[in-house]
């Protein structure tokens, strides 16, 4: 019985050493997610593989973690709903959900939508978190939506934990702007 506390503790212990926050200014933290993961359309059929962070070849990435909740899908809808407009060759956006957090008995439903959210928008990266690996591993809180922006360089240049206000959604648009039109200006490596 010992044993096996000890076990625990130190599978606890483990876990909270390898998380890492989002800290702006800091690259940003590698996560994988291995449970469920990114969804993969192939003609109609979803089918699964494993996540990891990876840098997209894009000016701007947008990553936007959020529990599987109504709620938490509604608190940045204007911002998502705004990066619609913005030239998707500047942009990549990365919507990653907490299945942990879903409420109980909802999983399946979420998973549901999410899934005919790929089929309505199959250019989209949709990535199912079943286990909350993203939440613990960047320490991010419980049953809400967090927006994080990273420049070319995967520098994290914007942050936001919950709903953003209208200042800030216009704030981070231009931040793409802006890093979309300095990777244009860059001199070749």
């Amino acid at each position: 019985m010992k044993k096996l506390i000890f076990t625990a503790l130190l599978g606890l212990f483990s876990l909270n050493t390898m998380a890492q926050p989002i800290m702006l200014g800091q690259s940003m933290p590698l996560v994988s997610i291995p449970s469920n993961g990114e969804l993969i359309l192939e003609n109609k059929d979803i089918t699964y593989q494993p996540w990891d962070l990876r840098q997209p070849a894009t000016t701007s990435h947008v990553l936007q973690y959020m529990a599987g909740t109504i709620s938490a899908s509604k608190l940045n809808e204007p911002f998502t709903d705004a990066l619609e407009k913005v030239d998707p060759s500047t942009v990549y956006v990365t919507t990653i959900i907490n299945l942990k957090d879903a409420m109980w008995g909802t999983k399946g439903f979420v998973k549901s939508e999410v899934e005919k959210n790929k089929r309505k928008f199959p250019e989209s990266t949709l990535v199912l978190d079943e286990k909350g690996f993203g939440r613990v591993g960047w320490e991010l809180a419980k049953k809400t939506s967090t927006i994080v922006i990273t420049d070319s360089n995967g520098v994290v240049t914007y942050l936001k934990h919950g709903a953003m206000d209208e200042n800030e959604i216009q704030a981070a648009l231009e931040l793409i702007r802006q890093q979309a039109i300095a990777s244009t200006t860059e001199p070749a490596p």
